[in-house]
Formats: structure tokens, sequence, C-alpha cells
């Protein structure tokens, strides 16, 4: 399977972009901490999730398949590594599908229920995962392609609206800069995708590690990108909406496309239901390579047997 479904390390960028940018949009936002808290806690959050994925970092410079080398090593611990990796990614699956559910009906369809929003993104999630890594990555593309030019096009669109005093603003409450980073650290998931994909990448060797490092920057300077523009926009009404990009996106004024925030927010919106299809994928990849080591050590004993 891994042989027929790869891609390449710029797709892989991609979705893991995709990924986290969605998370920023979809999940909703309830911290009202100033600019610079905002920005220190996002910094902080990276840091702290770019540690804990080091060691999946660093192999990823000279393999292409962690659980399976986890489990060549310790048997026990590569089982315990792959199911703890498949049920988080389970369960972030399952929150960003609640989360987008809930994103979708108050920005996009009003007059749907939630539940049954969640119940055809998990329907999406599903198939794309069915699918495999190879569709979701040409898919991924593609999303995060309409999504920037969406995106871009609200910030353009919103720049009478904007002030940057509010970012000046500093606030030293611990509580609140501890609380934002451990929200958004939970926001995680995407090393894990990371991680699972790292067998389909079709790649020289450290070619995947070079593009986790790629993924790690970017994605920072995408999240801070994204909290100003919502600061910046919004100013003194940051603080009282759930969803800044979707507030910001509703001042947008563009000639014939006199509200763009529809538009980006039905785009994000699909981007995190492909997210949870990688998620899900990523949780059956990491056990497959577990299984896959179990029959081929198997085939190599039936093989010295006869």
């Amino acid at each position: 399977m891994t042989a027929e479904n790869k891609i390449s390390p710029q797709q892989l960028f991609c979705v893991l972009l995709m990924s986290e940018l969605s998370s920023e949009i979809v999940y909703p936002v309830s911290s009202t901490g100033a600019g610079g808290e905002g920005v220190l806690a996002i910094l902080l959050a990276e840091l702290i999730r770019f540690a804990l994925a080091l060691p999946v970092i660093i192999y990823s410079f000279r393999g292409n398949a962690f659980y399976a080398a986890a489990y060549r090593r310790n048997r026990f611990f590569g089982w315990i590594a792959a199911v703890f990796a498949a049920l988080l990614l389970v369960g972030a699956a399952c929150r960003t599908l609640l989360y987008s559910a809930e994103f979708t009906q108050r920005t996009v369809i009003a007059g749907t229920s939630a539940a049954v929003i969640f119940v055809i993104s998990a329907a999406f999630a599903v198939y794309a995962a069915v699918k495999g890594a190879e569709a979701m990555a040409r898919t991924g593309v593609l999303f995060l392609v309409a999504s920037g030019i969406i995106t871009v096009a609200v910030m353009l669109a919103d720049i009478p609206y904007m002030s940057f005093s509010e970012i000046r603003h500093y606030r030293t409450e611990y509580d609140g800069l501890f609380g934002d980073i451990v929200k958004r650290v939970l926001h995680g998931g995407d090393y894990l995708i990371f991680a699972a994909l790292l067998p389909y990448v079709r790649a020289e060797k450290g070619s995947a590690g070079k593009t986790a490092l790629f993924f790690s920057l970017f994605s920072t300077l995408g999240s801070i990108l994204l909290f100003v523009f919502g600061i910046v926009s919004l100013r003194e009404f940051y603080g009282h909406t759930e969803y800044p990009f979707a507030a910001a996106a509703s001042l947008s004024d563009i000639s014939l496309f006199k509200r763009l925030d529809g538009l980006g927010c039905a785009m994000w919106a699909l981007c995190a239901a492909l997210r949870a299809g990688l998620m899900l994928f990523g949780a059956y990849a990491a056990i497959k390579e577990i299984t896959d080591c179990i029959r081929v050590k198997k085939a190599e004993v039936r093989e010295a047997g006869a």
C-alpha cells in the first residue's frame, strides 16, 4: 500500500500547514489576552510542541517508519507508542469535527443543526481517510491554496479597519498566559500526523526532517499572522468573539464580493474536516506499521523453517 500511495515532501508540508491553520481558525478563542501576550503564547506553545516532537523529527532525517523502528527496538514500547498515538489522533479528530461543526453552524449555515454538520463532516473525514495519503495530499494542497487566496483577500479588504495600536498592549497576568499556552498545545496533533505519514513520503533521506522544520517555522508565523490580523482588525472587540477570523472577515467588502466571510469560513471548515481525515488515517497508519512488522517477521520465520 505504501509503495503505491506516496506523497512528496512539498505535499506533506502543505497538508500539515493546512491542518495547523485550520485549527487556528475553527477552534473557539476564549482568551482575551492582549497582543504581546498572545504572540508570546503562540511562540511558547510551538516550542513545547516542537520539543515533544523532537525525537520523531530527529529520526525522520534518517528513517521513514518511526513506530516500526520503535517496535524493532522494543516490542512493548513500539506497541504502546503506536496505540497511544492512534488514540490521541482519533480523539483529536473527534475534537476537530466537533469544533468544526459548531464553527460552521455559527458562521456559515446558521439554520442547520450542528449535529447534522458533524455527521456530514465525519463522513467526509472517513471517506478522505479511506482514499489514502496521496488523495488527501492532493486535496489538501488545493484546499490550502484556495483558503490562502481567500484569506489574503479578506486581509486586504480589512486594511481600512486596521489599527496597530492594540498590538502594543502587553498583559502580564500569568494565569491568562499559562492557560493560553495549554490550550494551544492541546490544539496539536500535527506532529503526530507527520510521524504517521513518514512511510508515505516519497523523498530522499533527510528531506522529511527538513519538511518538519519548515512546517514548524511557517505554522508559527501563520498562527501569529492570523492572531495579529484579528487583533488589529477587531481591536477592542477581539475579546468578545469566539471566532476572530470570521468576525474580521465579516468586515470585508471587495467590489462584487461584498462578503467574503461565508466563503472563507466554508473553505476553512472543509480544511478542518480534511484535518480530521488526516488524523484518522494517521491512527490507522501508526497501527499498520506495527502489524506490517509482525507480518514480515512471521514470513521470515516461515521461510527460515522451509
